[in-house]
């Protein structure tokens, strides 16, 4: 499984302690089974849900000939037909984020539980640290693909007047059915959010805190802070690099990286970007700046519009001026 990561403080593994999550190859032992299958099935679909998005077109062209023609009955026909399977598919993904929201807490449950400190916990259970990791990185691939396709805002605003029109003139549509006016509701709140996922996996983390008040927040967010700390130093240091076997794992990496960052950011009281922070924010950016700004212009966004504190009074002018 490779160097498993040692139980010392962040500060402690810029000195050449030998640090390694194999998010590669890690494979679940007896302990973390349970949640493992728990958490695997849910991830069996993030593929397939990422392949949707992906090759999601939209009905534009249909919408724009609807409502230029609006008394063409025909044409609006065509224009409801071809939204209400990519509304059935956005219902999907919807669902599939509370998947995600409940596979998320069952892996801070184990991630954080006692007896162990979150150090010890990424050493004993790579198999569980692999799968958040992967949560991660579904979640901003997921979202980048959001923000760079207005297709999805437009059908499913067209389906809500559409409905809603209907409604106004006492007609029931086969469609509403499936996406009744709660979901509609639900659904709109949260595509109206430029990076749906990662705001889902946010409040899953900000809730979970809260509502584990046995728990002290150090736990989950020095859990956090850790993984970005391990994916920084692996991203910057040649000997570890070099043990990726898959080319992708770099950019896997750095996109988990992103993803803790804006969740310590979101759940711990002064955020990631204070200098009490125990991320090493300066070292993280440089890592991203390292690499082809075409494959990381996307997780520096993320940084600069979805974290909570970076415009604080209490971060430092270098970190703003690294992320301008």
């Amino acid at each position: 499984m490779g160097n498993l990561l040692k139980p010392l403080a962040c500060n402690e593994l810029e000195h050449g302690s030998i640090i390694f999550l194999d998010f590669e190859h890690a494979q679940p032992t007896e302990a973390e089974t349970a949640v493992w299958n728990q958490v695997s099935a849910v991830l069996e679909e993030a593929h397939g849900i990422l392949a949707e998005l992906q090759s999601y077109n939209g009905a534009g062209q249909e919408i724009r000939e609807a409502i230029q023609n609006p008394n063409d009955l025909q044409l609006q026909e065509k224009a409801w037909n071809a939204v209400c399977p990519l509304v059935a598919k956005l219902k999907r993904f919807y669902e599939f984020s509370l998947r995600l929201e409940n596979a998320l807490r069952s892996l801070l449950e184990a991630l954080t539980s006692p007896p162990y400190a979150p150090m010890q916990h990424l050493e004993r259970e790579q198999a569980l640290a692999k799968q958040f990791a992967e949560i991660l990185h579904f979640t901003l691939s997921f979202d980048e693909l959001k923000m760079t396709n207005p297709a999805i805002q437009n059908d499913f605003s067209y389906y809500r007047r559409t409905i809603s029109r209907n409604r106004l003139n006492n007609q029931q549509l086969e469609a509403e059915n499936e996406v009744n006016n709660e979901m509609a509701n639900r659904m709109s709140l949260f595509y109206a959010e430029a990076t749906p996922m990662l705001k889902t996996l946010s409040n899953a983390t900000t809730k979970f805190v809260s509502e584990n008040k046995t728990l002290p927040i150090e736990d989950t967010t020095d859990c956090l802070s850790t993984m970005a700390c391990v994916c920084r130093v692996m991203l910057e240091t040649p000997e570890y690099r070099c043990r990726f076997t898959n080319t992708d794992t770099m950019l896997f990496c750095m996109r988990v990286m992103v993803g803790v960052i804006i969740l310590y950011d979101h759940v711990h009281p002064v955020g990631a970007f204070a200098k009490t922070s125990k991320i090493d924010m300066k070292g993280c950016i440089k890592v991203l700046k390292e690499q082809p700004s075409n494959s990381v212009e996307g997780l520096l966004n993320a940084l600069r519009y979805t974290t909570r504190h970076l415009n604080d009074d209490s971060t430092s002018k270098q970190i703003r001026a690294l992320l301008q």
